[in-house]
C-alpha cells in the first residue's frame, strides 16, 4: 500500500496463536488507511508460516523478520525505520486493539498541532477477555498532567504509567529518539522520560483503547524473576540520570536521589524479613525526607504481623 497515514508496528517472538487476534484487531478498525508492519524477533516457533499466511491475507501487511533475538526495543526500531506513514502507532503481539482505537488517536492529533505523541489506558482482561482492571487509574480518573515537566515527575517518581502498545506518534518524533535496545524491560518507560524532558507534548485518552491480556496464560518480559526486572528498572534510572545530564538538562537534578528511593520501596513490597526491611532502610538513607518511607514502614509491619500470625495459626 502506497502512503498509508498510519503505519502499525507489530513486534513479536513466538506468538503463533495470539499474533493473528492481534492483527485482525487492527484489520478491523473504522480507521482503514494503514499499514502494518510486522517485526519477526527471531521466533522459533510457526510464526513465520503465520505471517505469511497474514501478508497473504491483506496487501496492507508486511513483515521483517530479524535472525538474532534482538528484543522489543530494537525490533520495534526496526520497523519504525520502514515505515511510510505520517504517523506510528504501536501495537503488541498478544493485545487487542479496540475497533475506535486509530480513529480516536487520529482525532486527537487534529484537535492540537502541537501533540506528537497520543497513548490511553488500556483494560487488563483475563484468559476469557473479561476485564479485571483498568492502567492507570490516575488517566482513568482524568488526573493525568499535560504539561511535559510534570509527566517527567509523574513517570520518574512513580515508575512508567504510559502503556507502550497504545501509543501513536507523528513519524517525526522518530528522528531524534529511539528505543534503547537495552536492557529489554523498560525501553517504553526511558523513551518516554527522554520525551517528557525534552519537552515534548502527549495527549491522554482516558477511556481504554486496548485490551491487555494479564490472566494466568499471559507471559511477558515483565513476568520473569523479579530480580531480573529490578535491575533493568534501576539501571533505566541510572541512563535516564546520564543522559540529563549530558543534554544539559539540570531542572530535575533534585529528584534523582527520590527516584531510586521510590524504586526500592517498590521493589521492597516483594520481601518479607530482613531483606525487605533493609530495602525500606536503604531507600531511607537515599531519601531522609521521602514521604513514602513511613507508609511503607507501615505497610511492611502490617504484612510481617499479619504472617507470623498465619504461621502462629498453623502451629
Amino acid at each position: 500500500m502506497n502512503n498509508p497515514l498510519v503505519s502499525v508496528i507489530i513486534a513479536t517472538h513466538n506468538r503463533e496463536d495470539l499474533l493473528p487476534q492481534a492483527v485482525d484487531s487492527i484489520l478491523n478498525q473504522t480507521w482503514q488507511d494503514f499499514e502494518i508492519i510486522i517485526v519477526d524477533d527471531c521466533s522459533s516457533d510457526s510464526s513465520p508460516d503465520v505471517i505469511r499466511r497474514l501478508e497473504k491475507k491483506d496487501p496492507r501487511i508486511r513483515s521483517i523478520r530479524s535472525e538474532q533475538n534482538i528484543g522489543p526495543g530494537a525490533s520495534r526500531n526496526l520497523g519504525i525505520n520502514q515505515a511510510s506513514g505520517d504517523f506510528i502507532a504501536i501495537m503488541d503481539d498478544d493485545d487487542l486493539a479496540e475497533p475506535e482505537r486509530l480513529k480516536s488517536e487520529i482525532s486527537a492529533f487534529e484537535l492540537d498541532p502541537e501533540v506528537m505523541l497520543v497513548f490511553s489506558s488500556v483494560a487488563w482482561v483475563d484468559d476469557n477477555l473479561q476485564v479485571i482492571n483498568t492502567f492507570p487509574g490516575l488517566l482513568v480518573k482524568n488526573m493525568f498532567p499535560s504539561e511535559p515537566g510534570e509527566v517527567f515527575n509523574l513517570l520518574y517518581l512513580e515508575s512508567n504509567k504510559i502503556p507502550n502498545a497504545t501509543i501513536m506518534t507523528k513519524k517525526s518524533l522518530w528522528t531524534k529518539f529511539r528505543y534503547i535496545e537495552i536492557p529489554w524491560v523498560g525501553e517504553d518507560w526511558y523513551l518516554f522520560l527522554q520525551l517528557a524532558a525534552s519537552g515534548v507534548k502527549m495527549h491522554a485518552i482516558s477511556s481504554p483503547l486496548l485490551q491487555v491480556r494479564r490472566g494466568k496464560a499471559h507471559q511477558g518480559l515483565m513476568d520473569g524473576p523479579p530480580t531480573k526486572v529490578f535491575k533493568a528498572q534501576r539501571r533505566v534510572l541510572g541512563m535516564i540520570k546520564t543522559w540529563l545530564a549530558q543534554e544539559g538538562i539540570h531542572g530535575f537534578d533534585h529528584l534523582h536521589k527520590l527516584a531510586l528511593s521510590n524504586q526500592i520501596l517498590r521493589e521492597s513490597r516483594h520481601f518479607v524479613g530482613f531483606k525487605g526491611l533493609g530495602m525500606i532502610l536503604q531507600a531511607f538513607s537515599q531519601s531522609p525526607f521521602n514521604p513514602k518511607v513511613g507508609k511503607e514502614i507501615s505497610w511492611y509491619l502490617n504484612k510481617l504481623h499479619n504472617k507470623i500470625s498465619t504461621t502462629l495459626k498453623k502451629s
